[in-house]
């Protein structure tokens, strides 16, 4: 599973709707099971489903109805989605109990299941998701959160989550692709990002400009963020040459430990790290 993450207008949505064949490339080239997707759609789309938000919903038909009507809608009739397999997509999606139930009735949360339902119809290899936790109650996200981790464990879909919520996007996921200003500024795991944000923070008794000015000389770049506390990259120096470096200043070491950062604060700082590299034309 890939979790697809970056600030508003970072391009993960067009990202997605390049995939999708919505539009167009200007320059490059996509390919999606080795088809451009613009020019192909129709072969990617017998192999991949894309969700970018909650489809509309007939609510004058039962769950089961509002599914076989859609797995229907333009596909030839040999094609179709049978009676065992929108049951199967309904229990996947845990829906069934609800199968005959008109879907007027359902939550929002209800909805964007039968969403997932539908996108399961026929099962296809690649789900990609444009924020699907966007409205959903913190028990809504958990159902959402298992169902997803079924398809992949279950079925073997591959599956493609654009999210903003990094704390759901961590547990679910194997690797991340972050994105800023239409260029890649991770891709990797989770804990790679992790390992990357990693800090250690040392508060002294003292001058603190007396102790970054030491540090400086040493060949180290702190940082400060207040109450006497500077901020260095973790194993850029050890416990006690710090300590000796700062009590030839005069000044006394009262804590060093090494801070391990949330996602959210490992993502911020590789977004600052790349806001403060030179803007190069044509970044990958």
């Amino acid at each position: 599973m890939l979790g697809l993450i970056g600030p508003n207008g970072s391009g993960k949505t067009t990202l997605l709707k390049l995939l999708a064949g919505f539009i167009k490339t200007t320059s490059g080239t996509v390919r999606m099971f080795g088809y451009d997707p613009f020019t192909h759609r129709t072969q990617v789309m017998r192999r991949a489903r894309f969700a970018f938000a909650p489809p509309p919903v007939y609510g004058a038909l039962s769950a089961f109805e509002h599914l076989k009507f859609l797995s229907a809608a333009g596909v030839p009739q040999i094609e179709r989605s049978g009676h065992s397999e929108i049951v199967r997509a309904l229990e996947t999606v845990g829906l069934a109990h609800r199968a005959h139930d008109k879907t007027a009735t359902f939550s929002f949360g209800m909805k964007q299941r039968l969403g997932l339902a539908q996108a399961l119809l026929p099962l296809p290899e690649l789900l990609v998701f444009d924020e699907p936790t966007d409205g959903l109650d913190p028990l809504a996200v958990a159902e959402l959160r298992g169902t997803l981790k079924r398809l992949q464990t279950e079925y073997g879909l591959t599956v493609v989550l654009s999210s903003h919520l990094l704390s759901e996007v961590e547990k679910l996921v194997d690797t991340l692709l972050a994105l800023n200003e239409g260029g890649v500024i991770y891709c990797g795991t989770p804990a790679g990002l992790l390992e990357g944000g990693r800090r250690i923070e040392m508060r002294i008794e003292g001058e603190l400009e007396a102790g970054i000015r030491a540090l400086r000389r040493q060949g180290f770049n702190p940082e400060m963020n207040g109450g006497n506390c500077l901020i260095l990259p973790a194993g850029s120096i050890r416990l006690h040459e710090a300590a000796s470096l700062l009590q030839k200043q005069g000044l006394r070491l009262i804590d060093f430990h090494e801070k391990r950062p949330r996602l959210a604060d490992a993502y911020l700082q590789r977004l600052k790290d790349d806001a403060q590299r030179p803007q190069i034309q044509g970044r990958p």
